[in-house]
């Protein structure tokens, strides 16, 4: 019994209590510098708009300014290819275990890039930065404080990762749920405990700096007491369909993009860099709502701002940007970007039934709602992360139907079309990149569980195994003490596996079932 609390101490309260905490505390307080400086610069970028198109002859000016914002950016991208592209893809793939990077140089570099981003206001969001950094503080704290505990790295950074979200957009339930549904694809107590844990520390340590500070932690002020009746549910339904729809034209429009660039492979990076800084500095001046997060255009459509048309050529424009930027590897999250879009539509939809008549026009902004929420469960194929959203952020629970049915609607129209999430359609370019034509090795090899390691009283479904790893049968240790599917010492795990580095992936399973000391 000895060996097991100490087990138990060890590799569940250490990792899930004491270094969540840390990596939480540690989170939150970066993430509230991090939403300071965005919110701040990205003020400075629509003031410096105005100023050039009400100052025509200052134009040279501007183009001089996104030239050099331009450079810098490319600097950073070149110099820490870790920072390349939203921030919630990369931290996927790190947190599955299928690409690396280095901590301390992707923290400072996200941190800084995504400034200039910002600055620009080229249309990428803070949330996935703030996920990519709360990913490397987990990182950070175990290779600090539990060196000789690598087991423990994707937990915590999975922790980090919920508690960035959490921080970034004031919704620590669904940072948590972001460690199942998004993450990991799948329920495990141990991610339970780590991303609740880690949420919890970084949402309090992030609310009280901006009580401090004298600013809101939430992330939009929406107040509606409004209700959808139940004959108007016809409404959400329709909303959903067409987000549902968009996701999957714009996936493919994203992959169509990726398949035309491939053929332009010998266009240095700082040129693309620097046309997409310079298409956005074109249209900010045109058509300033095109440019920048998001977050202010979704605050204006709530109120009822924007024409027919004009929705549908932001809509426009504002996709064009995004798979721009993104694949070019810009520094910004892709989240805010998303419920944008997801706004546009419910108020395209809202626009057009208000015209006919049909609908009332109290009841527009739970449309938008509504579509905020159904486009990022078709996109990011998350429909529980989408709920608990409108639940936290948006809506409460006054209009959670409506919420509920768009979102339903918008996941079945991705189901039906066989589409992958936008999301998972960047992760699988981002690792495919990563590991270049590196041929894939199948891998069968039998390992023995060591004392006092890592997997030792826990059940298969609580261990983050390698990407692509299968534990195809357990030789049970008949002399070993065990609870119901729990892994013991002793025990020998035949493991099935695909991989690029074979002696890199026996390593990450010795980490976790330990090695014999003969």
């Amino acid at each position: 019994m000895k060996r097991n609390r100490v087990t138990y101490l060890k590799n569940i309260l250490f990792p899930c209590v004491l270094f969540s905490a840390v990596t939480g505390i540690l989170t939150g307080g970066l993430i509230f510098l991090f939403r300071m400086g965005a919110t701040a610069l990205s003020r400075w970028s629509s003031s410096a708009y105005d100023f050039f198109r009400e100052n025509p002859k200052a134009l040279p000016l501007l183009l001089l300014g996104t030239l050099a914002l331009g450079t810098v950016s490319w600097l950073f991208l070149k110099v820490i290819p870790d920072c390349r592209g939203g921030g919630i893809p990369t931290s996927i793939g790190l947190l599955r275990g299928a690409l690396s990077f280095r901590w301390l140089s992707s923290l400072v570099g996200v941190f800084f890039s995504s400034m200039v981003t910002f600055l620009m206001g080229i249309p990428l969001g803070t949330e996935g930065p703030a996920v990519q950094m709360g990913t490397a503080v987990g990182r950070g704290t175990v290779r600090l404080l539990g060196r000789r505990h690598p087991a423990w790295d994707r937990y915590v950074m999975t922790g980090g990762a919920g508690a960035g979200f959490a921080a970034a957009t004031g919704a620590p339930l669904t940072g948590i749920l972001f460690a199942f549904e998004e993450a990991h694809g799948r329920f495990s107590p141990m991610l339970l405990m780590v991303s609740a844990m880690t949420a919890a520390f970084s949402s309090v340590t992030s609310k009280t700096l901006f009580s401090l500070a004298g600013f809101s932690w939430e992330m939009f002020p929406i107040a509606t007491d409004t209700f959808l009746p139940l004959h108007r549910l016809w409404a959400p339904v329709a909303v959903g369909i067409l987000c549902g729809l968009f996701a999957v034209l714009f996936t493919k429009g994203y992959t169509l993009f990726g398949s035309f660039l491939q053929k332009l492979k010998k266009i240095p990076l700082i040129c693309n860099v620097l046309l997409i800084f310079l298409i956005t500095g074109v249209v900010g001046v045109i058509f300033p709502q095109s440019v920048g997060s998001g977050h202010h255009l979704i605050e204006e459509l709530l109120t009822g701002e924007g024409s027919f048309g004009i929705l549908i050529l932001l809509l426009i424009l504002r996709s064009a940007l995004l798979i721009g930027a993104n694949h070019v590897g810009i520094t910004g999250g892709l989240f805010v970007p998303s419920l944008a879009f997801g706004a546009l539509l419910g108020a395209i939809f809202g626009k057009a039934v208000l015209f006919l008549g049909i609908f009332p026009e109290e009841y527009y902004p739970i449309l938008i709602i509504v579509g905020m929420c159904s486009f990022l469960a078709a996109s990011s194929r998350t429909p529980l992360m989408a709920i608990a959203f409108a639940l936290e952020v948006l809506c409460g629970p006054s209009n959670i139907l409506a919420v509920i049915f768009g979102v339903a609607l918008a996941y079945v129209i991705i189901e039906m079309f066989g589409i992958m999430g936008f999301v998972d359609t960047v992760v699988e370019k981002k690792i495919e990149k990563a590991h270049g034509e590196k041929p894939l090795e199948t891998v069968d090899r039998d390992f023995t569980v060591q004392p006092n390691s890592f997997v030792v009283g826990k059940e298969i479904r609580d261990i983050l195994w390698p990407p692509s790893c299968i534990v195809l049968s357990i030789d049970r240790n008949p002399a070993a003490a065990r609870g119901s599917g729990e892994i013991s010492e002793g025990d020998v795990l035949h493991l099935h596996y695909q991989t690029v580095d074979p002696d890199a992936t026996a390593q990450s399973i010795y980490d976790l079932v330990g090695v014999s000391e003969k």
